[in-house]
């Protein structure tokens, strides 16, 4: 009888102790630190040679050592928690930020029915919408905003090459750090980082949605044989039945049906070319754009105009760049890489293979 009514007078503690975790989950990572007596963040980060080591608070963020890489790892360790501990950083959560250059954000709309299975949907659209391919990258992403009336969300995107980001969790290894996450300089806020590029349940599609992908790949597939076929044998079968009857009537319409083709055929040869003059838009003008978007060091040698498609290929430094102006230009959209870029050796270059849209192209997608 005793020990029930012991276990019966722990009850509230229980759940007073599981109600205030939970709570705890809702809270900001910068708010509960600073509600658990935390005192911050320690953000280490590569530049230019060195390691630049900052703390990083709901205060701000400042800078207490810098450290050069050259010297053995041993030593680096060594002095980097000296510091941490001089400073009364010891112990604190490790953050590690990349270089700006290395990372690509980007901003994308989507359907607002796309979020239950979001991580997938932009691990198969990275190629697509970055230069690289999903094996090549670590991404993380964050819905901006929802607009529930038109059924769209707005996902920041954040990508980096995976192999910059396991070369920083590594250097990290070495000096005996477990960094909480990986971010970008100077993108997201080390005291609460947004993006953490570390990788994780958001690295590429879990097995079940792979599998989920391809059963409905195969329904797909069934379904279009069937709405092919279902037709094409209908109208197989009526022509049979029909074939005996009309068979003289059917010369004379197979006849003028040849002659109503040729007549069109000859219209249509006409008039194409003012038709395309008047439809499609100047080379000259598509270059003209270009030329003021682009950088110096970016240079074309491929250019493509198909009604509102244009598809050009060149070389460039830095190809995100490149996608990220012509996105950004008022007189074109919706650009995305054709192919993989590649490193093009000897040139120090990247080769680009890249489409867009025309703005203010006749039939251009809005």
């Amino acid at each position: 009888m005793r020990a029930a009514v012991t276990q019966a007078g722990r009850l509230p503690s229980r759940f007073f102790s599981w109600w205030l975790g939970e709570l705890s989950g809702l809270v900001p990572g910068a708010l509960r630190r600073v509600f658990a007596g935390d005192s911050g963040v320690v953000c280490l980060e590569i530049s230019a040679g060195q390691l630049v080591a900052s703390h990083a608070d709901v205060d701000g963020r400042a800078e207490f050592a810098r450290f050069d890489l050259d010297q053995p790892t041993d030593a680096l360790r060594e002095t980097l928690l000296r510091a941490m501990a001089d400073h009364g950083h010891k112990g604190a959560d490790i953050v590690l930020a990349l270089e700006p250059s290395y990372a690509l954000r980007k901003t994308l709309d989507l359907p607002l029915a796309a979020e239950e299975g979001l991580g997938e949907l932009l691990w198969f659209e990275l190629d697509r919408q970055t230069p690289y391919r999903p094996e090549q990258a670590r991404y993380d992403y964050r819905i901006a905003h929802r607009d529930s009336a038109r059924q769209r969300m707005t996902v920041e995107l954040l990508v980096a090459p995976v192999e910059a980001v396991d070369r920083l969790l590594a250097r990290a290894a070495d000096w005996g750090l477990k960094p909480v996450a990986v971010t970008v300089a100077g993108v997201d806020d080390p005291a609460d980082p947004a993006f953490d590029l570390s990788g994780g349940e958001k690295a590429g599609p879990s097995r079940a949605g792979q599998l989920g992908l391809a059963l409905l790949a195969l329904l797909a597939v069934a379904l279009l044989s069937a709405a092919v076929w279902f037709p094409l044998e209908a109208q197989r079968l009526a022509a049979q039945e029909a074939e005996a009857e009309v068979a003289d009537a059917r010369k004379g319409a197979l006849a003028a049906a040849n002659l109503r083709d040729e007549l069109d055929l000859k219209t249509r040869a006409g008039s194409f070319l003012v038709r395309r003059k008047g439809e499609a838009p100047m080379m000259t003008a598509v270059l003209a754009d270009l030329t003021m978007l682009l950088p110096d060091d970016t240079w074309l040698f491929e250019l493509h105009v198909r009604g509102a498609s244009v598809r050009a290929r060149g070389y460039t430094p830095a190809a995100s760049t490149v996608l990220e102006l012509v996105e950004r230009g008022p007189a074109f959209h919706n650009a995305s890489f054709s192919s993989p870029v590649t490193r093009v050796p000897g040139i120090e270059a990247e080769r680009f293979d890249l489409s867009f849209e025309l703005a203010d192209a006749p039939g251009a997608g809005k």
